[in-house]
């Protein structure tokens, strides 16, 4: 049977890759504002450095967890946001969760891939964090906007809980974070953004450098302990799979993302940018090749 939804304040935006991105800029565009998913990626901070952790064999061009991302983000733009998240033991914050939906959407993350049941081959990807917009929350379902090509999908609320506690997503501070009710305090001019935008990511190399902990390798040593298994042949194929699948196609894209947002204010930097990833690219063909 056919049930009739009401339809969401927020646009439909999805690329999977960039699901806190794509769930901030459907968060924004609910309220009236309209930015780019590029520009709330590179304002995250996501995507600079680089992280080695040794035991679960995971390797991220990139130290920012996407939650503390998020709400940087939204500083530097200038938003006032409702950040919310559990302890370990809380229940399911689900009457707070409707009351601020009927007001408008919310993004929930990280959830863990793998209880997206909505999604087919879910069971592979258990313990992979994962961002999407709600919009509504009924005594059975979720309703939501999931980012990686999913539209008007419904989680079972079973599936929700398992979800949104996040037990198996390494980075994780809790489980239930989300966030609502954007409102904007600041209208930054670019020059401002982008100087903003630097001493955040100044911050985010310190944090990074000072927070390393036993089996975790960060920056230029991570990359360097990564050439060298490649080159003497010590992947395992499960990892390889990972490169070529997530690691090198998603360093290039957002490598381009910061080459345009420094083309104005900082050209040099701008460059490095685009050769960097047009080195992730001959490392994501290589990698496909088996070269």
């Amino acid at each position: 049977m056919l049930v009739r939804m009401e339809r969401p304040a927020a646009p439909y935006i999805g690329n999977g890759h960039y699901c806190y991105a794509n769930a901030t800029a459907m968060l924004l565009a609910s309220v009236g504002e309209r930015l780019a998913p590029d520009l709330i990626e590179v304002l995250t901070g996501v995507g600079l450095g680089a992280l080695w952790l040794t035991e679960q064999e995971l390797f991220f061009f990139g130290f920012v967890a996407p939650d503390r991302g998020i709400s940087r983000a939204l500083a530097l733009l200038g938003f006032e946001v409702a950040e919310h998240a559990g302890r370990d033991g809380d229940a399911p914050p689900f009457r707070e969760l409707a009351e601020a939906l009927a007001a408008g959407p919310a993004v929930l993350g990280p959830l863990d891939m793998g209880h997206l049941t909505y999604a087919p081959g879910r069971g592979s990807a258990t313990g992979m964090d994962h961002y999407v917009l709600a919009y509504a929350l009924d005594a059975t379902e979720l309703h939501l906007h999931d980012p990686a090509g999913f539209p008007y999908v419904s989680l079972p609320v079973a599936d929700l809980v398992r979800a949104w506690r996040a037990e198996q997503v390494n980075y994780r501070r809790g489980p239930f974070r989300w966030w609502s009710a954007p409102r904007r305090l600041q209208h930054p001019s670019e020059r401002e953004l982008v100087a903003g935008a630097l001493r955040t990511f100044e911050r985010n190399y310190a944090e990074a450098d000072s927070a390393a902990a036993p089996g975790v390798v960060t920056g230029s040593l991570a990359i360097r302990q990564l050439a060298e298994r490649i080159a003497g042949g010590e992947l395992l194929p499960h990892f390889a799979g990972y490169l070529v699948r997530f690691v090198f196609q998603l360093a290039a894209r957002r490598a381009l993302d910061y080459a345009a947002f420094f083309e104005d204010c900082w050209p040099a930097l701008a460059e490095a940018k685009r050769e960097q990833a047009m080195l992730f690219g001959r490392c994501h063909t290589l990698a496909v090749r088996r070269d």
